[in-house]
Order: C-alpha cells, then sequence, then structure tokens
C-alpha cells in the first residue's frame, strides 16, 4: 500500500540543537508530521544547503535522510531548491518497524481543540463535535508513471485548509493513500470518520461498494457520480450538470419583464436527451410562455432571419441552448452575438460546461451578457479568498488553480461539520450550507443513500468585459 507523504505544515516551536557543526543559513522547521507511526521535521530546501549541512543540523545522518524520503530520488538526483525534506526527529533505528506499525496511516500532529478561540464550536454542538477527527483522502497521484496534477494540486489545497482548521483547535488525523494502480480496501475506510475521494467514477463506486456502514464516500470532482447516490453511500460534491442547466431556465424565467420574449434554441433533427431534455422539462413545468427556433448545422449561416424574426421588439430576448454539441452551441452563440451587433437586448441561459468550450470566444460570451449557472467560480476580490492565495503561494510556490481551491473548500467544509456534529454530520448537511472560496455546498437527501449538493453560483458576463457573481 502506498502512502503520499503528508508535508502538513503546523506551527510547532521544537527547538533543537545544531550540535557542533552549526550553519547561519539553515534553521530547524517548526513544521512536523508523522508518518507511518515516525515523527518527522518538514524542511524546505533553500539556496547553498546540502545533504551533509542539513543532516548536521538536525543531528540525523545522511542515510537517514535518503531513507525517510526515497520518492525524491536524493542519491541520484540530489538536493533541489523548493523541495520538502522529511527529516527525522531522532535517527532511524536500523530494524523494520513491526507489521502493524508499518501499516499505521500517516498523521498529521494538530494542537489539541481548543474551544474558547473559535465561536463556531461553542456551545451544545461541541459537546456532540468529536475530539479527533480521522481523514482518509484517496487519490491517484500518478497517472500513467507521471505525476496527477489535477489530484496533487487537489491535495495541496486540502492540506492548507488542514493547516488552517488545526490553527483554529480542530484535531485532525489525515491519513492520505495513493490509490494509483492499486485496489482500493476496506482498510483504508475502516477507521474514517471522513473520506474524500476518490475522483473517477469507477473508483467512486469501488470504495461505495465496500464502504463501511455509517460512512459515506465524498465524491469530491466527479459529477457523473451523482447517479449513485440513489444505491450507494455517496455524498455528490460538486454539483450536477443536470442541476445547474435546471437552476439556468429558472433564472432566465425569473428574469422575463413585460416585454421580453424567451426562445429555446434546438439543434433540428436530434433527440432531445440529458441536459437538453432537462430544460425543456423545466420549461413545461414552469407555464412560461417562450418559442423553439430549430434548425441545423448546415442552415446555420442562413438562419439569422429567423433570429431577428423571433426577437422582442420592445425589451430583452433571452436564449436557452438545448443542446449537448459543441458545435452547434457555438453556432447558437454566434448567431445571438450577431443579434447583440444589430442593437437587440438579448442575453444567453446555461450551464457552466458552456465555458469550457474551447471554440467559443469569450469575447461573445460578454458580447451576449452571458448567465452561466456554474458550480464554481472565484472572486477575487473577497479578502478570504486573498489570504488563501497568499498562504499557497507561501507553502507551495505557485498560484492556486481551481482544483487546488476546490480540496481546500471540501476538507474545510465537511471536516467543521464533523467538528460541530460529531457522527451526526451526515444527518446534518441538509440544514447547514457552506459558502467556500470557490463553492458552495447546499444539500438534498434523494430518495436513496446518498446526498447531492444542489448550490449554485450565478456568473455574469457583461458588456464591459467583467465578470460578477449575482
Amino acid at each position: 500500500m502506498k502512502k503520499f507523504a503528508l508535508i502538513l505544515l503546523i506551527l510547532l516551536a521544537v527547538p533543537v540543537a545544531a550540535q557542533d557543526y552549526e550553519v547561519p543559513q539553515i534553521s530547524v522547521s517548526k513544521d512536523k508530521v508523522r508518518v507511518a507511526g515516525i515523527a518527522y521535521y518538514a524542511h524546505v530546501v533553500t539556496v547553498k544547503q546540502t545533504l551533509y549541512s542539513i543532516s548536521k543540523v538536525y543531528g540525523v545522518s545522511i542515510q537517514d535522510i535518503y531513507d525517510s524520503n526515497k520518492n525524491l530520488n536524493l542519491e541520484s538526483e540530489g538536493l533541489k531548491i523548493g523541495q520538502v525534506l522529511l527529516i527525522p526527529t531522532e535517527p532511524l533505528a536500523r530494524e523494520e518497524p513491526a507489521a502493524e506499525e508499518a501499516q499505521m496511516p500517516g498523521r498529521a500532529l494538530f494542537p489539541q481543540m481548543r474551544k474558547s478561540e473559535d465561536a463556531a464550536l461553542q456551545g451544545e454542538e461541541d459537546k456532540q463535535g468529536l475530539e479527533l477527527i480521522n481523514i482518509a483522502v484517496l487519490l491517484p497521484f500518478n497517472t500513467g508513471g507521471a505525476p496527477d496534477d489535477k489530484s496533487i494540486d487537489f491535495y495541496s489545497g486540502a492540506l492548507l485548509a488542514a493547516r488552517e482548521l488545526g490553527n483554529k483547535g480542530i484535531n485532525i488525523n489525515l491519513s492520505t493513500y495513493d490509490i494509483s494502480g492499486e485496489n482500493i480496501s476496506s482498510s483504508m475506510l475502516r477507521d474514517a470518520d471522513l473520506i474524500l475521494g476518490p475522483i473517477s467514477e469507477r473508483e467512486v463506486y469501488s470504495a461505495a461498494s465496500i464502504c463501511p456502514y455509517g460512512k459515506y464516500i465524498i465524491s469530491p470532482l466527479e459529477p457523473k457520480t451523482a447517479g449513485m447516490v440513489d444505491t450507494l453511500r455517496v455524498i455528490q460534491a460538486p454539483t450536477p450538470t443536470a442541476a445547474q442547466a435546471e437552476d439556468a431556465v429558472r433564472w432566465a424565467i425569473s428574469d422575463m419583464a413585460p416585454g421580453d420574449s424567451l426562445i429555446l434554441i434546438r439543434e433540428k433533427g436530434k433527440p432531445l436527451s440529458g441536459i437538453p431534455a432537462t430544460m425543456l422539462s423545466v420549461l413545461k413545468a414552469s407555464g412560461m410562455r417562450y418559442s423553439t427556433l430549430s434548425y441545423d448545422l448546415l442552415s446555420g449561416l442562413q438562419i439569422q432571419p429567423v433570429f431577428v424574426e423571433r426577437s422582442s421588439p420592445y425589451g430583452t430576448t433571452r436564449y436557452l441552448i438545448a443542446s449537448d454539441e459543441e458545435s452547434f452551441i457555438n453556432d447558437a452563440v454566434r448567431n445571438i452575438n450577431l443579434m447583440a451587433y444589430k442593437k437587440q437586448d438579448v442575453v444567453l441561459y446555461g450551464p457552466s460546461r458552456i465555458r469550457s468550450f474551447s471554440t467559443i470566444e469569450t469575447e461573445n460570451l460578454h458580447n451576449i451578457s452571458t448567465h452561466v449557472s456554474s458550480t464554481y467560480q472565484i472572486d477575487y476580490a473577497r479578502p478570504e479568498v486573498l489570504a488563501f492565495v497568499m498562504s499557497y503561494r507561501a507553502l507551495f510556490g505557485c498560484e492556486p488553480n481551481s482544483f487546488a481551491f476546490h480540496g481546500y473548500d471540501c476538507l474545510n467544509y465537511f471536516a467543521t461539520m464533523c467538528a460541530r456534529f460529531g457522527n451526526g454530520w451526515f444527518g446534518r448537511l441538509p440544514s447547514e450550507d457552506g459558502s467556500g472560496l470557490q463553492t458552495d455546498f447546499s444539500f438534498e437527501h434523494t430518495n436513496g443513500t446518498g446526498q447531492i449538493n444542489t448550490a449554485i453560483r450565478r456568473v455574469v458576463y457583461t458588456p464591459d468585459f467583467k465578470i460578477t457573481l449575482q
């Protein structure tokens, strides 16, 4: 079983003598972790540091450093600036650990809970919460022999959330498993209060199939796993695309004013299924008056007169595109954009996938005041977002992407729920909405076993080339 090295940075002042060899530019790290039952310092390599000088400062042998960082290939590749070395807090014993100890999950050492410092954990909720939250993180850190950037970024954001929770007094034991090419075993899940991951549909199903009674798999990144919540203990963290489509239709309906017209654009000859069928179903159930504009790609260049004919002469023409095909959606956006150039007041509504199509120019989305119902959106003007970015840069030396933000939001929300409500956290999800840096959480019970996040962030592309949250 492979364990991914935990680089949890917990501020603990532990002075250690540097023996009789001193190098001014090296100081003992204040950050500690515990992996497989062994305590380590987390040391960040900087300019001019060598394995010899580092070993002398920490009072361990170079071989101890080699053995503690086998994944870095230090013997063949040497040190690199910015690397995080695991330095044992005392020289390693040269004997094999007992089998049971060797299988212990990696453990993050956080300060004990200081209830008086966190008002959110006061009162009756404190009595229900857990003193120690065991979190299992299941991610494929290597795919095809190469590092999986998506998993690493997600994990990095989760580590930062764990660090901040520790500073608030929430005691966390974080066990991280690299499931690349390995079967997920029940031993990975048995002692966990929270199970975060895996990220693929197949692996989520595998984990949920062996999930012990009373525990739940939190699917953090794959929208397709929403279908599992009816029969398996799965919590769908990203809002499904179908829920985004439903919200887009409701948004368009709620914006309708006297003189406005609502047009559903369909691809002629294509059966309605999936997202298009969802949009049509919500429209019909609403009772709102709308018209349908149907054409195929071959007639896309000649369809503009029909767009003009169907547009509202007195108000805003609001569009919904009922299609799963990028090429058709791109052509519909082009035609709506032509209406904007003709000084028509137009607005397009849709789920977040419209932003992921490479053939659609962002300028066009702004020209037609595109309204997107999305799972993710970051407002960089928020102070807490800026604080996260600065902390992430300091710790990892790079910019956080959407996966890093989502890892932070997921671990922060679910661990906080566990700290507040203990083993009853799952039942409290529908009544406890959460707002993250990039993602919101609003869960609904299904008719089955799990729960689905239905939270939406409404994003507006304005004609002055701004992106705002409504």
